[in-house]
């Protein structure tokens, strides 16, 4: 049934690309990582000229499962049971993958007035799923029988290549303006319509499916649709080619943000990807679903797995009933916005605490998160640091970050969640920054707290 295999597709997309933004480095705001949540942090780089190194970013969030949850041991062998995974989920449940791989990037720093470029690859996406699409993929529809459930995975999955040009400027002495224009190139894409819908109901009576449909599928670059027995996914999120670095596919995002510098005190407010959008032009495919449509059979997996004969008919039977209209019109996908605000004070000259707000204004489910935060600096090329944050459905979290400094070298690891670094199959989310950076120059003029970081 070609709903069930593009619902199971989209479901199974999001589940294994999960993987950004994180609570830790915008409170860094002499590396060049910090850049990214703020423009106006170029003007408080290190050196006079940084040159930021390749770097990854990554960040995850499965409600209501983990990875250790939906696999058993069998002769020494961990094998994927997706039976299980019913009993785990509430009626609806989210899942979510924000991922940036960095490249290349470069800024200039000057008394007053200091610019900066870069490249990087950001690939993300969000989902809505109801318990009952899982049942039904897992377990088959014979439990339902004489029951109207929604099956409907609502949601997206992007990537694109992201060129941004920013600049900070010193309005006085302590306080500085930046502001970014990006360049957004699409490479692949794949979303529902997110009030979209689809109810399978089966009759007591013959056990007649029926299907009300409301649902349209729009992909760029994802999927190639010849019919129900034909669908070919060519869906790599994270490739980079250089086609895709200035196509068709494309559009614009904007950053905006202050930063001050009182000494020991320091405070920042950013908003990042206002506007952001891309127009999806180039090798588009939109699957609409509508309209109610009826199939005689008692189980969809019973009649799709017995055996190649009954397979072959039930494909055929489903065909007539249940294709798409396909069509190749261009559409437009909005992306989500950040915002943040925060502040650090220098205890001593070597220990440092802040806290952060940030809101994530994303597409399905919006999400404000909190952290507090330390450093300290052990030795003048090594600062350790540490943050407990709350997010959704995570009210408390332990981070950890270190920075080194070793000469023009400036390495950087980071994690908002530390216990899931020792037991990753146990847990349902993570974040982890990797980052690196040369730095050539002399430092800004001194004042209190200027090395602490």
């Amino acid at each position: 049934m070609n709903f069930l295999r593009l619902s199971s597709f989209l479901l199974l997309l999001l589940t294994t690309t999960l993987s950004a933004q994180d609570l830790t480095t915008p409170m860094l705001t002499q590396i060049w990582q910090s850049t990214f949540s703020n423009p106006a942090l170029y003007g408080q780089q290190a050196g006079r000229i940084t040159i930021g190194l390749p770097g990854v970013s990554n960040d995850l969030a499965a409600e209501n499962i983990t990875y250790n949850e939906l696999l058993y041991t069998e002769n020494g062998q961990r094998i994927l049971d997706l039976s299980s995974l019913p009993d785990l989920l509430s009626e609806r449940n989210g899942l979510r993958n924000d991922f940036s791989l960095e490249t290349i990037g470069a800024s200039l720093r000057g008394d007053r007035l200091s610019v900066g470029v870069y490249h990087r690859l950001r690939a993300f996406g969000e989902a809505d799923y109801p318990k009952t699409l899982v049942q039904v993929i897992a377990q088959g529809n014979a439990q339902f029988i004489g029951q109207t459930v929604e099956i409907a995975p609502l949601g997206y999955a992007t990537s694109y290549h992201e060129i941004g040009f920013g600049a900070s400027v010193g309005i006085t002495e302590n306080i500085f303006f930046g502001a970014r224009i990006k360049y957004l190139s699409g490479i692949a894409d794949l979303r529902t319509t997110l009030d979209g819908s689809l109810q399978l109901t089966t009759g007591e009576e013959n056990f007649t499916l029926t299907l009300d449909q409301d649902l349209t599928i729009n992909t760029a670059g994802t999927i190639d649709y010849n019919g129900l027995d034909d669908i070919n996914v060519n869906y790599d999120l994270n490739r980079i080619e250089t086609d895709d670095l200035f196509s068709n596919n494309n559009g614009l995002a904007f950053d905006l943000g202050l930063f001050a510098d009182f000494g020991p005190l320091r405070v920042q407010a950013a908003a990042n990807d206002l506007g952001a959008k891309i127009n999806w032009e180039n090798d588009v495919n939109n699957l609409r679903l509508e309209g109610i449509d009826e199939f005689s059979g008692l189980d969809i997996l019973e009649q799709l797995l017995q055996d190649s004969v009954s397979f072959a008919g039930a494909i055929d039977s489903l065909r007539a009933q249940f294709e798409p209209v396909e069509t190749n019109e261009a559409y437009r996908s909005d992306l989500p916005s950040t915002y943040l605000i925060g502040g650090e004070y220098d205890i001593t000259d070597r220990l440092t605490a802040g806290a952060l707000l940030v809101h994530y204004n994303r597409t399905v489910n919006s999400e404000t998160a909190f952290a507090i935060n330390a450093r300290y600096q052990v030795i003048e090329q090594l600062t350790v640091g540490l943050n407990v944050n709350s997010r959704q459905g995570a009210s408390a979290n332990l981070g950890m970050h270190l920075m080194a400094n070793l000469g023009p070298v400036h390495l950087l690891a980071s994690t908002d969640n530390l216990l899931t670094v020792f037991r990753q199959k146990d847990s349902s989310r993570a974040a982890v920054r990797l980052g690196a950076a040369l730095s050539f120059g002399g430092p800004k003029a001194e004042k209190k707290g200027d090395d602490k970081q």
